[in-house]
């Protein structure tokens, strides 16, 4: 799985297939098939799509995902905070929005 094909997916999808390329692309970042950055690329493109389908994301996927991203979790990239913050509103990440809380009250000076 690369940028580009999901970029070509259509805008709407159905959610048991959203299911399988959540799934598709935590286990290739696991395994090291693909780069953080490429990993969030198609995390933000996924959870654009997951938003149209107007149902949450399983939980278990939901919980993986929220782990996943908690863990990479970096106020050195803008554009990583970017792309995160957006799938965590969007996902409704718990965990991860508890880790970001933590990290502005812990980086005052953050831009």
């Amino acid at each position: 799985m690369d940028t580009k094909e999901i970029e070509n997916l259509p805008d709407r999808l159905p959610a048991g297939i959203l299911l399988a390329l959540f799934q598709d692309a935590l286990d290739q970042f696991r395994k090291e098939e693909i780069e953080r950055e490429v990993f969030l690329i198609i995390l933000g493109q996924l959870t654009d799509r997951q938003v149209m389908t107007y149902e949450l994301v399983r939980s278990d996927i939901r919980n993986d995902i929220d782990r996943t991203l908690s863990g990479l979790w970096n106020t050195g990239s803008y554009d990583e905070v970017d792309l995160i913050l957006s799938i965590v509103v969007n996902l409704g990440l718990e965990i991860c929005f508890e880790k970001i809380k933590e990290s502005l009250d812990q980086n005052k000076d953050i831009d």
